[in-house]
């Protein structure tokens, strides 16, 4: 693995402020709704010592934001908590299972490695309060180790969104059965019960839980399932409204899970501004393409759907979602002409276009289709685009609304079904809710023609932005009160 430069020695805790300690995972849409607030917490003279893992893009921002970074063990430069004590799955395992058995692991297994230091470097520090991604039961640990006020942060619209994937109660059951020695471990080292026997904990939830949206985009808990009766009683949300801030860094790509491409392919990353500009200028619409860095990475390779809650057929592979949906593009921006003009973000997998490709390694594309491999999205929205065409992850559809911008939907996985359905019922754009079986060409065409010219769109994606605004402001205001 590439070599990450280690955070400098801080000094210990200034008493006269209050010290806040962050725990996340190294994943893009997990980190980016915290740097505004990391932000809003300094202005506000509040010390943020924020735990990541080694991943340079997203350490930068965080310092870029005004936090100490901090590490989940000193001196260690490669630690991907993905993998902790996933190396040698049991022999026995069903390979169906491994997915399952690797979730319920590493969470725990990361914890017990990292738990002594995190611990004594929060007590150095002094911590005041503790705000934890639900991924990272570290955070937990520390706050109930320590005796200090906590809370987790869930930058998706809650568990209700992830209804289809909670719904097989006896792999949840199994899940439960795995974590029970190292919750046992973890409670024999450290004297804390992370209460791993709850059915739901997929997500490491602490009794008070912030959502980084409005009430009206949490989805809602199903009546009649045992977990969703599990959180009602063990925790409340609270949605404090959207963070996403254009004056906020933004990380836009970085290393995941430890994956190192072998022959990464390059499109470029800069937004051709005057290229844009002079679109804009004449009148025509900008379609801006983004499917998201779980097809485009992690999910590359492997079956996309299994995650999917049914949107997707089994054994999908991120790669054919996104060359599908991309050939529907191409051939709609054939159709649009000259009024409209793309921005496709196709990341560096070395065969992204693969199907494009002739023996001269050109790509024939339309001539108002550029292809980038990742651009600055928030700054796209904001100042360019006319009709987001998203994956509709719970991020880029926060950025989409808060930058003004109507959506075409065409969802993946975990959450995306459930931000399709609000899309399409809000009026904020046109959801393709079975990609692989709805997405064509025509079918495309008429949905960016659609969703780039009638108001209606816009007006409700401007109400929606109203009710998002200051999110956060008033995390900010909750944490002091902690």
């Amino acid at each position: 693995m590439a070599a990450c430069s280690l955070p400098m020695p801080m000094p210990l805790a200034d008493m006269s402020s209050p010290t806040v300690a962050i725990f996340n995972v190294a994943m893009i849409g997990h980190v980016n709704p915290t740097f505004a607030l990391v932000q809003e917490l300094v202005q506000r003279g509040c010390r943020v010592h924020y735990f990541l893992p080694p991943v340079e893009a997203i350490r930068q921002a965080a310092k870029d934001s005004g936090a100490f970074v901090e590490s989940y063990q000193p001196d260690v430069q490669d630690l991907v908590l993905e993998q902790c004590g996933t190396q040698e799955p049991p022999a026995e395992i069903d390979p169906e299972e491994l997915a399952l058995w690797t979730r319920a692991v590493w969470p725990l297994a990361s914890t017990l490695l990292c738990g002594d230091y995190i611990c004594r470097r929060c007590e150095e520090l002094g911590v005041s309060v503790v705000l934890y991604d639900p991924m990272t039961p570290h955070g937990l640990l520390v706050a109930e180790k320590l005796k200090i006020p906590k809370a987790s942060l869930v930058t998706y619209p809650g568990m209700g969104s992830l209804s289809e994937l909670m719904s097989h109660t006896e792999r949840l059951q199994r899940a439960a059965e795995i974590r029970k020695p190292l919750g046992d471990e973890i409670q024999k080292v450290f004297g804390v019960d992370l209460q791993v026997e709850l059915l739901t904990r997929r997500q490491y939830y602490a009794p008070m839980n912030f959502i980084t949206t409005c009430e009206d985009l949490v989805a809602p808990l199903p009546e009649d399932a045992p977990w969703a009766e599990e959180l009602r009683t063990h925790c409340s949300f609270i949605p404090v409204g959207c963070l996403v801030s254009a004056r906020a860094p933004h990380v836009i790509t970085a290393r995941s899970n430890g994956q190192v491409l072998s022959r990464a392919k390059s499109f470029g990353h800069g937004l051709p501004a005057a290229e844009l500009s002079a679109q804009l200028a004449q009148g025509h619409k900008i379609v801006f393409a983004a499917l998201g860095t779980m097809a485009l990475s992690d999910r590359w390779a492997i079956d996309l759907g299994r995650a999917s809650g049914g949107n997707l057929p089994l054994g999908t592979t991120g790669k054919q979602y996104c060359q599908h949906v991309w050939k529907a593009l191409l051939e709609a921006m054939e159709e649009l002409g000259e009024d409209y003009y793309c921005v496709l973000s196709a990341g560096k997998q070395p065969d992204a276009l693969d199907f494009l490709e002739d023996d001269d390694d050109d790509y024939a594309l339309p001539q108002n289709v550029i292809v980038r491999t990742f651009v600055p999205q928030v700054e796209m929205l904001n100042h360019y685009t006319s009709v987001f065409l998203s994956h509709v992850g719970f991020n880029s559809l926060q950025e989409s609304l808060m930058a003004g911008v109507p959506l075409v939907a065409v969802p993946q996985a975990v959450d995306q079904p459930a931000n399709a359905r609000k899309v399409e019922s809000c009026g904020w754009g046109v959801s393709f809710f079975h990609p692989m079986s709805s997405v064509s060409g025509p079918a495309l065409a008429s949905a960016l023609r659609a969703v780039g010219g009638q108001q209606g769109f816009h007006a409700a994606v401007a109400e929606a932005k109203a009710d998002l605004q200051g999110g956060a402001e008033r995390l900010t205001e909750k944490l002091l009160e902690l």
